[in-house]
């Protein structure tokens, strides 16, 4: 059942970081607009895809939970290093996607100041968080 959890782990990971990579290239595209058709066509494709793919990021979270709890719960995860970084970088990307929510608001209200260029560098933080998330769950230090 172990390879089962980590087949759907892996595939609703997939899911939510496919929204996560997408959500902030929207805000760019929003940002870099003149067009007000265009900025509303982007505000409902931003929040169609952040109510899409937050769930995702639930389901993968509580599968790898779940994971945890099979392979000996609390003590199995404090004894593992690798699990741990895995559970904060989580964590830290949760909020990420919370806060890309409040950005949505912002540009709805026009109250966001960010430019297109600190957008693309907000872009990167998902990024270099799956890249440590890998590095932790194949090498397992």
């Amino acid at each position: 059942m172990y390879i089962w959890l980590k087949i759907f782990h892996i595939f609703f990971m997939f899911a939510w970081f496919a929204g996560i990579f997408y959500l902030p290239r929207l805000f760019v595209y929003f940002i870099e607009s003149e067009n007000q058709e265009t900025k509303a066509t982007l505000t409902l494709m931003q929040r169609k895809l952040f109510r899409f793919t937050f769930p995702m990021g639930i389901i993968a979270i509580f599968i790898g939970l779940y994971m945890v709890y099979t392979l000996g719960g609390f003590a199995y995860l404090i004894s593992q290093n690798w699990v741990l970084l895995k559970l904060c970088l989580t964590c830290l990307l949760v909020l990420y996607h919370l806060y890309c929510w409040k950005l949505i608001h912002q540009l709805e209200s026009k109250q966001l100041q960010w430019t297109s260029k600190q957008m693309r560098i907000f872009n990167e933080i998902p990024v270099i968080a799956l890249l440590f998330i890998v590095i932790a769950a194949v090498l397992k230090f």
